[in-house]
């Protein structure tokens, strides 16, 4: 992003439609948003940036690598949705280094030019682990659908602090689909006309609409995959949002599921719809 003024700000962003880096205005931001749900933006992270949340993320998971591919919110009564991730919320933890970043000056700016002024943000934070073998995470909405100008939404800002390849568990989404309602019924890595596939390298943050149908494919290396989710939400919205998760073949109320950050196993309650 380069900034010289508020009001002359330019960002970069990867263009999906055309494949290249693309320098925008921040009303055109706004406009790209309010179109596909979905802002990607290159090189949003500095490599200096990046190293402290590396540190931290390997140092909280890996006594849990060895688990990972058993013991994830994907096991249990969860099974049939195929979102094969550990979790952890570092900004629940006060983990310095996820602090800074959420008080970054850039994500401010960004998120206040695509939810306007007043915007909320998750106290938690969220990082999703997986390793190799797992089923990625099936297509879903992160909460039930409203008409075309809803505000009951969240924005996912979703930062990465590696290279992901397709092999990794490359993120897939549909332009446009925060507003067709409902994700149709489907299987779990079934395509989706008009979707894009995108491997995203590492200091980028793609600003993601909580409507958007949105996956991730398996990761079928044993490299770790590591996403980090400053969630955000428009003025007026509670992040309670967030209980009901949508997938292609039924609901799941997150909000009564109890869910692992340590790795250990736990009976996982679920209120199916």
């Amino acid at each position: 992003m380069h900034s010289h003024s508020p009001s002359a700000a330019t960002y970069t962003i990867f263009d999906y439609a055309d494949n290249r880096e693309a320098e925008i205005s921040k009303a055109e931001l706004r406009q790209r948003f309010d179109r596909d749900g979905v802002v990607v933006m290159p090189g949003f992270l500095t490599e200096s940036q990046m190293l402290p949340l590396r540190r931290e993320l390997d140092a909280h998971y890996a006594p849990l690598a060895s688990k990972a591919a058993t013991s994830h919110n994907g096991a249990g009564i969860l099974a049939r949705f195929e979102c094969d991730v550990m979790v952890w919320a570092p900004l629940k933890d006060g983990n310095a280094a996820f602090v800074a970043l959420s008080e970054m000056r850039e994500l401010a700016e960004v998120t206040e030019a695509l939810l306007d002024t007043g915007y909320a943000t998750n106290p938690n934070g969220l990082v999703m682990y997986s390793v190799g073998g797992g089923r990625g995470q099936a297509w879903h909405q992160d909460c039930p659908p409203g008409g075309p100008e809803s505000k009951e939404f969240n924005l996912n800002r979703l930062i990465y602090t590696d290279d992901v390849a397709l092999a990794d568990g490359a993120i897939v989404f549909v332009p446009g689909s925060h507003c067709f309602r409902r994700i149709p019924s489907g299987g779990h890595q079934e395509p989706i006309e008009g979707e894009i596939t995108l491997e995203p390298r590492a200091g980028t943050v793609i600003f993601l609409h909580g409507h958007v149908y949105h996956r991730v494919t398996p990761n079928s290396n044993m490299k770790p995959r590591t996403s980090i989710n400053l969630r955000a939400y428009p003025a007026g919205t509670d992040a309670a949002v967030n209980c009901i998760g949508v997938y292609r073949n039924g609901d799941v109320n997150f909000c009564e599921t109890f869910k692992q950050h340590d790795g250990k196993p736990v009976e996982l309650v679920a209120n199916m719809r």
